[in-house]
């Protein structure tokens, strides 16, 4: 970068406001992903003073009034070109390029950081519902590491329940001091989380990043469902045995308050995001019109992952937000699945296949 280049960055804001005023800047990581386009859409409304940057391989899904949106750019050669590989002759150029193109790559985020001035930063983590979604929740200690680089001061990880295991030695509520065990195909979210904390520990004194991580329960709503219910609910759901499971959900508004009030309170540890109450299986297969075969439409996983909460409840314990918060869900478990229930994903399909043409 050229000498001062930031400070003349510093001296423009998107806003037209001087730079005294320093305006609350939060990038979210994943934002074309279902749950990165609710959030979005929830903080221009929650905190209407923000700005907003958006990163993702993808475009937005719908427009956002305040947001500079960035795209990803494919690594296909898997090396990692930064401005300083560029000669400096070409060093101004370059960057306008990037600009114009809005790409960049991991290796770019803390000079956009640096730009947009951003100071809170949501990585979406395992409600990434696009291609490649395991190597997105590798990312997130680079994006983590781009953050102190850039002196931004908190980073939230979306993560969910599905760290702490499902089965008998699994207490009921689990709270965040339980160190679970997961299964096999659920130990990256773990590792993904650990080395987040291992990061924040090895950090060099002077940083002050936070990093706050919250394990949602199963998450639904009137935008459909999310990676983690899609794997663990309709396997309680499809099967006959235990019929009335209790379920604890929690509403994709509720998990988005919960962000933002991680973002406006500077978390920094692991809290649990959940709904009031739970939802017996049988109540929630009744709410739909189409009965079992809405059920039967639901995504297709591996029977021995079913099996697991078909048997043994997973229900978690926020007292912990609560307390640091003041969070309280706005619905209850029952109000989330009717309100999945009722969106156009569990309509029957033959009303639609029988409607006469207009």
């Amino acid at each position: 970068m050229p000498p001062n280049w930031y400070a003349k960055q510093s001296n423009m804001s998107m806003s037209g406001q001087t730079p005294n005023e320093s305006p609350r800047v939060i990038a979210v990581i994943g934002a074309s992903s279902s749950f990165g386009a609710l959030l979005l859409t929830h903080l221009e409304t929650a905190l209407p003073h923000c700005q907003l940057v958006a990163i993702d391989d993808y475009p937005l899904v719908r427009p956002v009034r305040r947001v500079s949106a960035y795209r990803m750019e494919p690594n296909r050669t898997g090396a990692i070109l930064t401005i300083d590989d560029i000669p400096e002759v070409m060093q101004l150029k370059a960057w306008d390029l990037v600009l114009d193109n809005r790409r960049l790559t991991i290796a770019d985020a803390p000079d956009v950081f640096h730009l947009e001035s951003v100071n809170s930063v949501v990585h979406v983590g395992s409600y990434y519902d696009r291609a490649n979604s395991v190597a997105f929740l590798e990312d997130a200690q680079h994006w983590a590491q781009a953050c102190r680089f850039a002196e931004v001061s908190q980073f939230v990880y979306v993560s969910d329940v599905r760290v702490y295991g499902v089965g008998s030695k699994t207490p009921v509520p689990v709270t965040e001091n339980f160190l679970g065990e997961p299964a096999p195909e659920h130990r990256h979210l773990l590792d993904v989380e650990s080395n987040l904390l291992q990061g924040s520990r090895e950090s060099a004194a002077g940083e002050n990043l936070k990093v706050a991580i919250l394990r949602s329960a199963m998450s639904v709503g009137p935008t459909g469902s999310s990676p983690v219910a899609d794997e663990l609910l309709w396997g309680a759901l499809a099967s006959g045995r235990n019929g009335d499971l209790p379920v604890q959900l929690l509403h994709h508004h509720d998990l988005s308050t919960a962000v933002e009030l991680a973002i406006t309170r500077q978390l920094d540890g692991i809290y649990n995001v959940a709904g009031n109450g739970v939802v017996r299986t049988r109540a929630f297969r009744d709410m739909s019109k189409n009965g079992a075969g809405s059920v039967r439409r639901a995504p297709k996983r591996s029977p021995s992952r079913n099996r697991r909460l078909t048997k043994h409840p997973l229900i978690a314990s926020d007292a912990k937000l609560r307390q640091a918060t003041g969070f309280k869900a706005k619905y209850s478990s029952e109000q989330a699945a009717r309100a999945y229930c009722h969106s156009f994903l569990l309509e029957p399909y033959s009303q639609y296949a029988n409607a006469a043409p207009n």
